[in-house]
Parts: C-alpha cells; sequence; structure tokens
C-alpha cells in the first residue's frame, strides 16, 4: 500500500508540474510574440511557437510517463483487490481499473484527441 500511495502521490505531482511548465510557457511565448507586434519578418513570432512546441512535446512526455504509473498502479490493485477478495470477500481498490474502463467508453473523436496528446494509449 505505501507503493500505491508513493505513486499516486507521484502522478499528482507530475500532474501539477506539467501544468506549471505549460502555464509558463504559454506566459513566456504570449510576451515573445507580443513585443513588437507578430509579423512573419520578426523572430520573435518563431520563438514563440518552437516554446509553444516544445511545451507542448513536453506535455505530451509528461502524460505517457503518467500512463505507465497508472498501468503500474493497476497491478498493484489487481494484486491488493486479489488478496482483499480473498479475506474479506469484496475488491479492496478500484480507481485505475474504473478510470481505464471510462477511458474506453469515451466517444472515438475524445479517444483520438486523447491518443494524440498522449494519455489514451491504444
Amino acid at each position: 500500500m505505501r507503493e500505491y500511495d508513493a505513486l499516486r502521490s507521484e502522478i499528482t505531482q507530475r500532474i501539477g508540474a506539467r501544468t506549471q511548465i505549460a502555464g509558463f510557457a504559454g506566459v513566456i511565448s504570449a510576451v515573445v510574440a507580443g513585443n513588437g507586434g507578430l509579423t512573419f519578418n520578426r523572430p520573435n513570432l518563431y520563438i514563440a511557437l518552437v516554446i509553444v512546441a516544445f511545451s507542448l512535446v513536453w506535455w505530451r512526455d509528461s502524460n505517457q510517463g503518467i500512463l505507465r504509473l497508472g498501468r503500474h498502479l493497476r497491478m498493484i490493485e489487481e494484486q491488493v483487490n486479489t488478496l482483499s477478495t480473498q479475506l474479506y470477500g469484496r475488491p479492496a481498490l478500484s480507481w485505475e481499473d474504473r478510470r481505464q474502463a471510462e477511458r474506453r467508453a469515451e466517444r472515438t473523436v475524445w479517444r483520438l484527441i486523447g491518443r494524440m496528446g498522449g494519455w489514451n494509449p491504444r
């Protein structure tokens, strides 16, 4: 259960860090792009686009890391639920399995968007 708690905590920390980095990248790119106007003759627009592209790639990689942690959590849930069912007659944990079932039940459009964003695997 300590491993389960540690992994849940790491997921929460990664989500917070991911959101902060995306926010900082958005603010920095807006300041850079807005400095002197948006024209294709000036490098500030291109620098802003590179910052946004970098943050989107980082966001996707962060999502994939969170998914890896989620897969490990589902394995732990399965093991804990097997033991819990043997001892108490019912499973003890359900969050990761339930959330994965909800992802699979989403509309095709949202699943495709999620796949591109790195948070909804095949």
